[in-house]
């Protein structure tokens, strides 16, 4: 008798990198977006270096997050342009041509609370039920493009999103834990 197939067992059904269901929870009332793709949340470690007696020594030093990139369909309701700069207005920023009593500019509380608000990765099974997510705390917009037009073309408006947060959560099968 040999050793049992990996591929045999439902558990170990493999992630599918198309599985995947973003919400962003001021922008759309914390609906899915029409998602092409999403970065998910990395970080880097720095490391402080030591020598000593003729040796060098390495030390963990900083953990920094690094930005995501989102990209989704822009659809024509909800429509991801008003909501990126009703979001972008809510974050504190106010056009220059406004009075000088409204003028002011993003700050992180108006930004993370009252404008991006929670943003949340979900990865899907085959079943669409979620099986882990990552949950970007303090997510502010730091950039946005809102696609190019072109006659010659038919191809969906992509609007790219990128997301600057302070740490990622990850829920999900702690097997490692």
């Amino acid at each position: 008798m040999g050793a049992p197939n990996f591929w045999d067992t439902a558990a170990s059904e493999p992630k599918r990198q198309h599985r995947f269901m973003v919400y962003m929870g001021n922008v759309n009332g914390y609906e899915p977006y029409i998602a092409k793709s999403v970065t998910k949340p990395s970080f880097e470690l720095s490391e402080t270096e030591h020598k000593y007696l003729g040796n060098t020594y390495y030390f963990p030093g900083v953990v920094t997050w690094n930005e995501i990139t989102l990209t989704i369909v822009n659809t024509l309701s909800p429509d991801a342009q008003a909501s990126l700069l009703e979001a972008l207005s809510l974050s504190g920023y106010v056009y220059p041509n406004a009075s000088e009593s409204d003028l002011a500019t993003p700050n992180k509380e108006a930004a993370t609370v009252d404008g991006l608000g929670t943003v949340m990765i979900e990865e899907l099974d085959g079943n669409g039920e979620k099986v882990a997510s990552w949950t970007l705390n303090n997510a502010f917009i730091k950039s946005a493009t809102f696609g190019d037009l072109d006659y010659s073309g038919d191809e969906l408006l992509n609007v790219e999103i990128g997301i600057r947060y302070d740490w990622a959560t990850y829920e999900g099968d702690s097997t490692f834990g």
